[in-house]
């Protein structure tokens, strides 16, 4: 019979702390991301499905992992952060493995990145720090996602100008979240 390897318990003191602080770059750099790629499809609606496909693609799986590492090192966030950079991860890989086989598949996989990350955010503006920058972000979030699953059938220029407004605003705010983090930083004793 095989035996099954447990591994030593861990004590409180054993697992280093660290400070979410220390990464509001990663924020900054996400958000930076995200406005990018959502100025270049805003700008150029007419592009192949394909090239906008790649973009938004690189850019769920960047955001799922920078989702992953900051929830990892966040406890007030929840499990909920880790379960949106998963879905960014899926939908990322959905994007970039079928870019121009179906544009229902992008409008889904993205719209509902969207909806599942907004609806995250208004749950933490419910019981965190921050409320009014997560409000804000997770109902445009949301209303974003929402349009875009609600008519996944819509032409490649309007899907193209929602995603590429999304991305902005999801930047715009990542940014914002992240020099709230970093003064919040830089303003604890220690």
């Amino acid at each position: 019979m095989t035996e099954m390897y447990v591994p030593e318990e861990l004590s409180a003191t054993d697992v280093r702390r660290v400070d979410p602080g220390q990464f509001w770059w990663l924020l900054v750099l996400a958000g930076l991301i995200s406005l990018g790629v959502g100025v270049v499809v805003v700008a150029n609606p007419d592009r192949s499905l394909k090239v906008l496909c790649a973009l938004v693609g690189i850019y769920l799986l960047a955001a799922g992992v920078i989702l992953i590492v900051k929830t990892a090192n966040e406890h007030e966030r929840g499990a909920g952060g880790i379960l949106a950079g998963i879905l960014a991860l899926i939908a990322g890989v959905v994007v970039i493995r079928h870019p121009g086989q179906s544009l229902v598949a992008v409008a889904l996989a993205v719209g509902l990145w969207f909806i599942v990350g907004g609806a995250i955010d208004l749950s933490h503006a419910i019981t965190g720090p921050h409320r009014l920058l997560y409000l804000l972000r997770g109902g445009l979030i949301v209303a974003a996602g929402t349009i875009i699953v609600a008519s996944p059938h819509i032409t490649l220029k309007t899907l193209a100008i929602l995603i590429g407004i999304g991305f902005i605003v999801n930047g715009a705010l990542q940014i914002a979240e992240a020099f709230v983090v970093r003064s919040r930083q830089h303003a604890a004793p220690g």
